[in-house]
């Protein structure tokens, strides 16, 4: 799922009916994309399944994905485990940056170095994509 930017709640709260129907979906396409393990609902027992916001936004996704761009449900498939990916490697990039910035203005404290520190900083842009 996506950084910290107004990231949907993982907490089930919703019935696959209401899922369902807050996507403009049926509840059997939900069950489909279960088992072909597009979306994992939080299980209540053996028979009830309950829907996080996160999950609401990852079937909006998916539908976005199949009814407007015409990609098949296997092709779905790989692009959200890549979409995954890049969101891993930003949060992995900006860790990275941040350390290293960090260092840079110790460096420049501890040597007293007459140097704009904005100068040297790195700045990291994020990608995101706009499949939401």
């Amino acid at each position: 799922m996506r950084h910290n930017k107004n990231r949907p709640s993982e907490e089930p709260v919703y019935l696959i009916s209401v899922a369902a129907r807050m996507c403009g979906l049926h509840p059997q396409t939900l069950r489909l994309y279960e088992r072909l393990g597009l979306i994992q609902p939080h299980r209540v027992g053996n028979s009830k399944r309950l829907y996080s916001e996160a999950d609401i936004a990852r079937l909006r996704r998916i539908q976005r994905l199949t009814q407007q761009l015409g990609v098949n449900l296997a092709g779905v498939e790989i692009i959200l485990r890549l979409l995954e990916r890049i969101d891993q490697m930003n949060s992995e990039m900006a860790e990275v940056v941040a350390q290293t910035n960090m260092r840079i203005l110790q460096l420049i404290h501890e040597h007293n170095l007459p140097i704009d520190p904005q100068m040297l900083l790195i700045r990291f842009e994020r990608y995101d994509d706009d499949l939401d």
